[in-house]
């Protein structure tokens, strides 16, 4: 009790820091990063461009600005065209001129009013004319006869020149932001693939410590234990021993112990498989029969269903891993009026094959369902809590896998699947 005590607490301990090492890069991590950061640089390069798009204005202002400012040095002579003339040659975004006096028709307009009295000193606007975009700036501006107003129309592609660096510049950013994403998924999945194989190794070291010391326990455990049961075999089958229905117990906890011994050393050596080709329909023909005995005179019934196939296996490990699965299946709908287990083998894909066995017991909370492979970890009064454990390992000795999911309407439904199973329909059913 003492020895099966300390194992259990090792190995629970052993999954805990396997359990610790999966945590630390959790599944959510990529998804974050992949979505996060794109958004980041969108929203990044889409607030540049609105600021680059006030920097052309501003840009624009200034150029307007330029030209009332150049304005006030200029005589009247020549009216609106000779100004015209005189700035284009320095100011070339300038598309037409117009200067206004307050007693003219043109410029009594309600509208320019607050340009005059000072209440507004630059008023502009985006026009188009002609496919063209125009930026109309209304400036009021001192001439030699007193106070003027000028229409400026700047070409507004002339600030264009500040958005082409800024969209080469984000689309480095982009570019370069993409790469870190590219980088840093590629960093992430590099450090949850050596951690999934560092949990691995944590597993097959866990597995040979407990290999070792299964061999400690068979040598130590089981001659004694053959002696122990030689003796209470002899002593039962005295007919002049008053004491003789003592003796059952003493079997009774001796064959409990050699299940023990064997499924540990089971657990800590799985056995290597002869892989050949195999019918299914020798295997379930077994399983039907350990059925039958299994379930003795319940009224629970045992269904059995699936074409019959042929797949390269070990029909041995496979009987044996689909018999932990039938006791177990057993125990849980047993003493329940209207219990069902049910056996099907499915093709899955080209060449694999699934098999599910099910029942419609109780079935397994959600909080144990997640820890049912953990060694030494069992809900029965009596067990090792090895039994799915070794089971898995028997199923991917063979190339497959064993899951535990929620069948429809309650109960359990254990999976073993093969997905390279190279499973053909047998000769028999072909003939």
């Amino acid at each position: 009790a003492a020895i099966l005590s300390l194992a259990r607490h090792s190995a629970n301990l052993g999954y805990r820091i396997v359990s610790n090492k999966r945590a630390a890069f959790p599944r959510i991590l990529l998804p974050v990063v992949i979505v996060a950061l794109p958004a980041v640089l969108l929203l990044s390069s889409v607030r540049t461009f609105r600021e680059l798009e006030e920097q052309k204005s501003v840009y624009l202002r200034v150029r307007a600005a330029a030209v009332a400012g150049a304005l006030e040095n200029l005589s009247d002579a020549g009216g609106d065209s000779a100004a015209f003339e005189a700035l284009s040659e320095t100011e070339s975004s300038l598309l037409d001129l117009e200067l206004l006096r307050r007693d003219t028709p043109a410029g009594r307009g309600e509208v320019l009013a607050p340009l005059w009295e000072g209440q507004e000193l630059f008023r502009t606007e985006y026009l188009t004319e002609d496919g063209k975009r125009i930026y109309r700036a209304w400036v009021p501006f001192h001439s030699i006869d007193g106070l003027r107003l000028a229409r400026i129309d700047l070409d507004a592609a002339a600030a264009d020149f500040l958005m082409v660096h800024a969209r080469h510049n984000v689309i480095v950013s982009l570019a370069g932001g993409l790469a870190v994403i590219v980088l840093a998924a590629y960093a992430i999945w590099s450090a949850r693939h050596a951690a999934a194989l560092e949990v691995r190794h944590l597993e097959l070291e866990h597995m040979a410590r407990i290999g070792q010391m299964s061999a400690v326990l068979a040598h130590e455990i089981r001659n004694p234990l053959g002696t122990i049961k030689g003796f209470a075999q002899l002593i039962g089958e005295s007919r002049e021993n008053p004491h003789r229905e003592l003796v059952d117990p003493i079997l009774a906890e001796t064959t409990r112990l050699e299940n023990l011994v064997k499924d540990l050393l089971l657990y800590g050596r799985p056995p290597r498989p002869q892989m050949r080709m195999t019918g299914w329909a020798k295997t379930a023909q077994a399983i039907s029969s350990h059925a039958a005995h299994l379930l003795g005179k319940t009224a629970a019934r045992f269904e059995l269903s699936g074409p019959d196939l042929a797949w390269e296996t070990d029909p041995e490990i496979l009987e044996q891993a689909l018999l932990n699965l039938l006791r177990n299946a057993a125990e849980a709908i047993e003493g329940q009026p209207g219990g069902e287990i049910r056996l099907d083998a499915i093709p899955d894909g080209n060449s694999g094959v699934t098999v599910a066995l099910s029942d419609n017991g109780p079935g397994i909370p959600e909080e144990i369902r997640t820890r049912l492979f953990e060694p030494f970890r069992t809900t029965k009064a009596f067990g090792t809590g090895l039994g799915l454990s070794i089971t898995r390992n028997l199923a991917r000795s063979l190339g497959g896998d064993l899951f535990i999911e929620a069948a429809g309407g309650g109960g359990t439904r254990a999976v073993l699947r093969f997905p390279h199973a190279k499973a053909r329909m047998s000769e028999a059913r072909k003939d």
